[in-house]
């Protein structure tokens, strides 16, 4: 069962994707007109909603049965992408949901797989959770550190930042790359107005920027942290805090 509006939003959003590929609709992708040709979830062809189905009309519990029967329900575990668009994954995001996530907690051992991965030399990031440390033990910020506030010691390193958090936003997670990939992110207010539907790539970091709220926290860590074969890795960015060890990263965006 969905737990939020936001989740059934989405499902509002991939069972008008299938109403658009019915009726042979086109939504705007990188500025131009795309007639939605396939609807895919789990690599399978959603069918038809069933006959007489207005989606306006019904209730969460009504929209998420439908989304069960079509296929468009939940994705695999580990998916970037909530549905396939004509072959590109599509990760779809409501703005009345939850905070959406832009790193969820990764301590600094999974960052260095994600840098690898990505190209880029973690010292940077280390130098920025040092900078978040000692402004954090000498009060100037809070552990949650929002990118508007002139303080953060994030705001000024988004270009740095951006594969880091690209890759977590559309390839994959610390422990590998993921099955479905998304190419795009699809965000909206209105699940069910195409016209003001936005698919973003690069872009959706960089409109989310300031909106992004920092912290370090314990959620993450491995319980056998100090000990344990990644204990070396993870130590630079950990401080004792609240009695715990807290050296996980984590960014979300608040509106």
């Amino acid at each position: 069962m969905a737990k939020n509006i936001g989740e059934y939003d989405e499902m509002r959003a991939k069972l008008h994707l299938i109403e658009l590929r019915d009726a042979g609709k086109s939504v705007v992708i990188d500025g131009r007109a795309v007639r939605v040709q396939s609807v895919k979830n789990n690599g399978v062809e959603c069918p038809s909603l069933p006959v007489g189905t207005v989606l306006s009309k019904m209730t969460d519990f009504q929209i998420e049965g439908i989304a069960k029967r079509v296929s468009a329900f939940k994705s695999p575990a580990g998916s970037k992408a909530d549905v396939y668009v004509n072959g590109l994954g599509i990760s779809v995001k409501s703005h009345r949901g939850a905070n959406p996530a832009f790193l969820n907690h990764t301590h600094r051992a999974g960052f260095l797989k994600v840098c690898e991965r990505v190209g880029v030399s973690i010292d940077e990031l280390d130098k920025i959770i040092r900078d978040y440390w000692v402004r954090r033990q000498s009060g100037i910020i809070g552990e949650d550190i929002k990118n508007s506030d002139p303080n953060s010691p994030f705001k000024d390193h988004l270009a740095y930042l951006k594969p880091i958090m690209n890759y977590f936003l559309f390839t994959g997670t610390a422990k590998k790359d993921s099955t479905y990939p998304a190419d795009y992110i699809l965000d909206f207010i209105d699940p069910l107005n195409e016209y003001a539907w936005k698919f973003s790539r690069d872009e959706y970091l960089d409109d989310n920027w300031d909106h992004i709220i920092f912290s370090v926290r314990s959620k993450g860590m491995p319980r056998s942290y100090p000990k344990g074969k990644d204990a070396v890795d993870i130590e630079p960015w950990v401080e004792m805090a609240d009695g715990q060890f807290k050296g996980s990263l984590h960014g979300r965006a608040k509106f």
